[in-house]
C-alpha cells in the first residue's frame, strides 16, 4: 500500500498549478516538513532546537517569495531585454537545456540570434512536452501559445503580433525572455525532483508512510510503558485504516480501467471511419470535378448562344433584303399601273383585263395561302430541327460527362486504350456524315459495346452514382435556365440604368463647379490641419522622450530590486541546506542514542 501510494503521488504535471502552489512546494522543505521535524524531535525528547534557524522565518513562512510569484496583471518586464549579454545568457542558457535533453532539431546561437517560426514552434512544442509530455498546440500557434503560457502563470502578457513575426528585433527579446523563464521552470521542478528522490525523509511525502511512522512511534511508547491493549487497538486502527484506503484503491483502479475501455472503445471507433481530413480532400475533389463540368457546359452554352445569335443575325439580313425586293415589287407595280393608266383601252379590254386581274388575284391569294402554308411549315420543321440540336448536345454533353466520368476521353485516358471516344457535333453540316467527326456506326459504336462488355460487371456500383450525376445535371439545368432569366432582367436593368446614366450625367456636370469650389475649401482646411498635425508631432515626440528616460530609470530600478531578490532567495537557500544538514545531523544522532538505547535494554 504505501508503494502503491508513492507511485501515485510521483512527478504532477506543472500545467495546473498557480504561483501560490509553487512557492508551497514539499520538496525544498517547506513547512509541513518543518512541522512533521518539530513532532519527531518532541516525540523523542529532544530539547531546544524547534525545527528552524533562530532569526530566520521557514523556507515556507511569509518572507519567502518565488521568482515566478509576479503577477499576471504586471505589464513592465523588469528584465534588460534590450542588453545583448543578457539575451546571449538567455540564448546559452536555452542551448544547454535542449541540447542536454534530447532535442532532436539542431540548435546554435546563430540560429537563436535571428530564429524562424518553424525554429520556434519546434521549441517551445518541445519545452511544452516537457511540461507535459500529453500537451499538444492544437489549432493556431498564435493563439494556443499565450494561452498555455498564460496557465503556467507566465508573469508577462505575450502578443500575438510578436508570434506573427518571431525573428524581428522588436518580437524576439520577450519571446526568448519567455523561453528561458520556461528553462528555469524545468530547471527547478527536475531540481525539486531530485531532492525529493535523495532525501532521507523522503517516505514523509507519503501519507501512508507518514501514519505508518506515527503507529511506529505510538505503539512504541505503548510497549516501553507495557500497554498491549494499546498496542493492539493502534494495530487495528492502521489495519482498518490501511484496508479503507485498498478499498478506495481498488475502486480507483475499477474506474480507471472502465475509462480506458471506454476510451479505447472511441479509440477504435475514430479510428475506424475516415478522418475529417480525408473527408474534406474527397469533398474538395468532387468539387473541382464539378467546376470543371459546368466550366465546360458554360464554354459550350456560350459557342451554342453565339451561333443562335449569328443565325438571328443571318434572318435579319434576310428580312431587309426581302423588305427591300418587295420596296423594288411596288415601285415597279406603281409604274406599270401608271403606264396602264396612260394606254388607251376600249371597253373590251377593260373587261378582259378585269376577269385577268380576277384571276391573278386568285392564283396570287392562293400562291399566298400555299406560301403562307410553307412558312408555317418551314418554321415548325425549324422548330423541331432546333429542339432535335438541343436534345442532340445535351445527349452529347451527358455522354461527354460519363465519358470523362468513366476515363475514356481523351485517348491517352486510363481506360481509353488508344481509342478516341470523344465527339464534335457539327448539326450546321447539311452532309449527315460530317454531322460527327468519327464513325459512329462502324467504329465509336462497336468500340463502346466493347469498352460495355468489359465494364459490365461495374454496372450496379455505378448505377447510383449515375442518378446522382443526372440529379447535378438537372440541377445544373435549373441553374442555367435561372440565370438565363436573370440575364434578361440584367439586361432589362441596363437599359434603364442606361437612361438613368445619362440623366445623372447631366445632373453631374452641374455639381462639378460646385464640388470644384468645395475641394479649394477643402484643400485650405488640410492645410491648415497639417500645421496643426506638425505641432501636435513636435510636441508628441517631447513627451514620448520624457517617458523613454522615465522607462530607461525604471528599468535601471527594477534590475538593482531583481538582483536584490536574487541575493535574498540565495541566502535563504544557503540557510535551508543548511537547516537541512542540521536536521540530518540530528536524526543520525538520535538514531543511534535509540539503537544504543535498545541495544542496553537488551543487555540488561
Amino acid at each position: 500500500e504505501p508503494a502503491m501510494t508513492s507511485t501515485m503521488s510521483r512527478r504532477q504535471t506543472l500545467g495546473g498549478l498557480s504561483a501560490s502552489q509553487l512557492n508551497t512546494r514539499t520538496s525544498t522543505g517547506g513547512a509541513q516538513r518543518v512541522e512533521n521535524v518539530k513532532k519527531r524531535a518532541s516525540t523523542t525528547g529532544i530539547a531546544g532546537h524547534n525545527g528552524a534557524t533562530p532569526g530566520r522565518k521557514t523556507p515556507g513562512g511569509s518572507r519567502r517569495t518565488s521568482i515566478f510569484g509576479w503577477s499576471q496583471q504586471s505589464k513592465l518586464d523588469p528584465r534588460p531585454l534590450t542588453d545583448k549579454q543578457y539575451l546571449n545568457e538567455c540564448v546559452r542558457t536555452l542551448i544547454t537545456y535542449l541540447t542536454t535533453h534530447g532535442y532532436d532539431n539542431p540548435v546554435s546561437p546563430k540560429t537563436l540570434t535571428h530564429p524562424t517560426s518553424k525554429d520556434f514552434v519546434h521549441i517551445v512544442t518541445f519545452l511544452f512536452r516537457k511540461v507535459d509530455s500529453s500537451l499538444k498546440i492544437v489549432g493556431k500557434m498564435e493563439e494556443e501559445v499565450p494561452q498555455i503560457f498564460k496557465k503556467l502563470k507566465y508573469p508577462f502578457p505575450i502578443s500575438r503580433s510578436a508570434l506573427y513575426a518571431v525573428g524581428s528585433p522588436h518580437s524576439w527579446p520577450s519571446l526568448l525572455a519567455a523561453l528561458t523563464w520556461l528553462v528555469e521552470l524545468l530547471n527547478y521542478e527536475e531540481r525539486a525532483e531530485e531532492i525529493r528522490e535523495n532525501s532521507v525523509d523522503n517516505f514523509e511525502c507519503d501519507t501512508s508512510s507518514r501514519d505508518f511512522f506515527e503507529f511506529v512511534d505510538k505503539s512504541y511508547k505503548h510497549f516501553l510503558a507495557g500497554n498491549d491493549e494499546e498496542c493492539v487497538l493502534l494495530e487495528d486502527d492502521l489495519r482498518a485504516t490501511f484496508q479503507e484506503k485498498d478499498k478506495e484503491r481498488i475502486a480507483e483502479v475499477s474506474r480507471h480501467e472502465e475509462e480506458i475501455h471506454t476510451f479505447k472503445s472511441s479509440i477504435t471507433e475514430l479510428t475506424a471511419r475516415p478522418t475529417p481530413l480525408e473527408t474534406l480532400q474527397q469533398k474538395k475533389s468532387d468539387l473541382e470535378s464539378d467546376i470543371n463540368k459546368f466550366e465546360s457546359l458554360i464554354f459550350k452554352l456560350k459557342e451554342h448562344r453565339e451561333a443562335v445569335e449569328q443565325k438571328n443575325k443571318d434572318r435579319q439580313e434576310e428580312l431587309h433584303a426581302k423588305a427591300e425586293e418587295l420596296r423594288k415589287i411596288e415601285a415597279e407595280n406603281k409604274d406599270l399601273e401608271e403606264v396602264v393608266s396612260n394606254q388607251s383601252v376600249n371597253k373590251e379590254d377593260v373587261q378582259r383585263m378585269a376577269q385577268q386581274r380576277s384571276k391573278l388575284q386568285d392564283i396570287l391569294q392562293s400562291l399566298t395561302s400555299q406560301k403562307d402554308s410553307l412558312l408555317d411549315a418551314a418554321l415548325e420543321d425549324e422548330a423541331k430541327f432546333e429542339k432535335k440540336v438541343e436534345e442532340l448536345e445535351s445527349t452529347t454533353r451527358q455522354y461527354h460527362t460519363t465519358a470523362d466520368r468513366l476515363q475514356v476521353i481523351p485517348s491517352t485516358a486510363k481506360h481509353a486504350e488508344g481509342v478516341n471516344f470523344e465527339i464534335k457535333l457539327n448539326a450546321r453540316s447539311d452532309n449527315p456524315s460530317e454531322i460527327f467527326n468519327v464513325d459512329m456506326k462502324n467504329k465509336l459504336k462497336p468500340a463502346l459495346i466493347k469498352l460495355s462488355e468489359s465494364y459490365i460487371k461495374k454496372t450496379r456500383s455505378v448505377a447510383q452514382e449515375m442518378l446522382e450525376l443526372q440529379e447535378k445535371l438537372d440541377a445544373s439545368e435549373e441553374a442555367l435556365s435561372e440565370k438565363q432569366e436573370e440575364i434578361s432582367l440584367l439586361e432589362s436593368q441596363n437599359n434603364k440604368l442606361e437612361e438613368q446614366t445619362k440623366q445623372l450625367k447631366e445632373t453631374t456636370d452641374a455639381d462639378i463647379a460646385s464640388k470644384n469650389a468645395e475641394i479649394q475649401r477643402i484643400k485650405a482646411d488640410v492645410h491648415n490641419l497639417k500645421e496643426t498635425a506638425v505641432k501636435s508631432l513636435s510636441e508628441s515626440e517631447t513627451q514620448a522622450h520624457a517617458l523613454r528616460t522615465e522607462y530607461e530609470e525604471l528599468c535601471v530600478t527594477t534590475t538593482l530590486e531583481t538582483e536584490m531578490v536574487n541575493k535574498e532567495l540565495a541566502a535563504a537557500l544557503e540557510v535551508l541546506i543548511g537547516h537541512k544538514l542540521h536536521i540530518q545531523q540530528t536524526l543520525k544522532r538520535i538514531d543511534e542514542q535509540t539503537k544504543n538505547y535498545v541495544e542496553d535494554v537488551m543487555a540488561s
